[in-house]
């Protein structure tokens, strides 16, 4: 396992000079959005601390982790931050990340521990995708539903590593736009910005979608358009709540995706004949019998390992960030066994009667437990509740930047939460337009997964590095395969 260079040492000799942007060419803090907060971090002595401050250690870790997760890459001018009383000193490439940093507790500044960023890790891998798993193997089938989720999982662990490649290439970078803007300079940040803005948006249409599956389960009397308003009124208040609290919150999605993946292994369990048994399976195919349901399941499974924009912060959060790679193989590990547990475990249950979401078997399937399925479903309901404002949060910054050095005071408060509002509304209009869990799901896994966790990764260090033949033509092999799989994905996702 390699040791990647860090700040103290000098960069590796292999590094290509790219056209439009060279780390000699730029400022020593070119990019830098947390160079305050990483200084502080080293001024930390490392005493021995009692069970309550390493809980808050812990604690402060992920709220930090969390939030970056959702602000690091999104982009802001100078001129429209400067007069922002959040932030005291801010460089043409600022990021909303590092107004967002400025709301985040720094009592006790630590970097994260290897537990610790292992568990931060998982944390941003392990989502909503991990309902429709199980569906995703009923579209593919054994063989295929395999193949194609050790690509995603093998492939997305590679290009993880790499990026910590590309990020010691400008020392102080920090964020996925760091790497993006060492490759390509302001053209790569832009990208980043306008890819994750979309695909923030899209994450809240998802929720929106998830949350109305779980209160029609709960309450199948109730209509779509009823189920939507109340949405509304529920996840918008998310949105006027500080950062720091949200990053808090969204603890509750890693719980939850654990806590239903005991539900459905104890289900399994105590259900003695089918459907929905694991001691009585349901007739399950190795080679699916409609081709056509196979391209779905790529964004599907793709989707499960999108969590690239973070490793960034993560790498260099960590107090050993030569563990790095190790810490990387962990987390896939225990990612992966997740995932496996719960797709095997849903499609043997259910078969070709496996749902888009397996909640919604859960709540239809007689003979379970009904107030162990019912605390499930409200599991699945708490979780776009606590992660809804965190995911719309840099957004929501974006638009206040606007509107506060255009207006007054006063008047830029109104426009602010007005916007977040229209946001909100118009999250829930396309929500309305595009009921399919599944198909925003695989939309996310394809368009949006491929590109940020896999193909543009690559690319750059491809961009950054003198590549040896044995080494690029691998990686020029998996970029063709990504861009075909993102492609067709992406077509049966719409």
């Amino acid at each position: 396992m390699s040791d990647y260079p860090h700040e103290e040492t000098s960069f590796p000799i292999n590094i290509r000079k790219p056209l439009n942007t060279h780390p000699s060419q730029l400022s020593l803090h070119y990019g830098t959005v947390q160079s305050d907060y990483y200084s502080a971090l080293e001024s930390y002595d490392g005493d021995s601390q009692s069970i309550r401050d390493h809980l808050e250690s812990f604690m402060d870790s992920y709220s930090h982790t969390s939030a970056l997760y959702v602000a690091e890459n999104v982009n802001a001018p100078y001129e429209d931050i400067y007069d922002l009383k959040t932030s005291s000193s801010l460089s043409r490439h600022t990021t909303i990340a590092s107004v967002i940093s400025h709301q985040l507790p720094h009592k006790k500044p630590a970097r994260s521990t290897f537990v610790q960023s292992v568990f931060n890790s998982v944390n941003v891998l392990v989502g909503i995708g991990i309902l429709t798993l199980p569906f995703a193997f009923r579209c593919a089938g054994w063989v295929m539903g395999s193949l194609i989720f050790l690509f995603c999982a093998l492939v997305t662990n590679y290009t993880a590593k790499l990026m910590a490649h590309c990020l010691d290439v400008l020392p102080h970078s920090s964020t996925y736009g760091d790497m993006g803007a060492a490759a390509f300079g302001d053209r790569g940040r832009t990208y980043v910005s306008v890819v994750f803005m979309t695909e923030l948006i899209t994450i809240g249409v998802a929720m929106v979608v998830l949350l109305g599956d779980a209160v029609a389960s709960l309450f199948p009397q109730l209509d779509t358009l009823s189920i939507r308003i109340g949405s509304f009124f529920i996840l918008t208040p998310m949105l006027f709540l500080p950062i720091r609290q949200l990053a808090y919150t969204s603890l509750m999605g890693i719980i939850s995706c654990i806590c239903l993946l005991w539900i459905v292994l104890y289900d399994g369990l105590s259900q003695s004949e089918k459907p929905g048994s694991l001691l009585d399976p349901m007739d399950t195919e190795v080679i699916p019998s409609d081709l056509t349901n196979v391209p779905l399941c790529i964004g599907l499974m793709m989707a499960g390992f999108s969590g690239h924009a973070v490793f960034p912060a993560i790498y260099r959060d960590m107090q050993d960030p030569k563990r790095y790679e190790q810490m990387v193989d962990l987390t896939y590990v225990i990612t992966m066994g997740i995932y496996v547990t719960m797709a095997v475990a849903g499609y043997i249950m259910f078969g070709s009667d496996t749902m888009k979401e397996i909640t919604q078997n859960l709540a239809l399937t007689p003979g379970y437990s009904v107030w162990i399925n019912r605390f499930a479903v409200g599991l699945i309901v708490l979780t776009p509740i606590a992660k809804y404002g965190l995911m719309m949060n840099p957004v929501i910054m974006t638009w206040e930047v606007w509107a506060t050095t255009r207006f007054s005071d006063r008047m830029s408060s109104f426009i602010n939460g007005v916007g977040k509002i229209m946001l909100s509304l118009v999250v829930m209009v396309i929500a309305t337009l595009f009921p399919g869990f599944d198909r925003v799901m695989s939309l996310l896994g394809a368009l949006f997964s491929f590109g940020i966790s896999a193909i543009f990764p690559l690319v750059c260090y491809v961009r950054l590095f003198e590549v040896p033949m044995k080494q690029s033509v691998l990686i020029y092999l998996i970029l063709t395969v990504s861009i075909c799989m993102a492609l067709i994905g992406t077509v049966w996702s719409l």
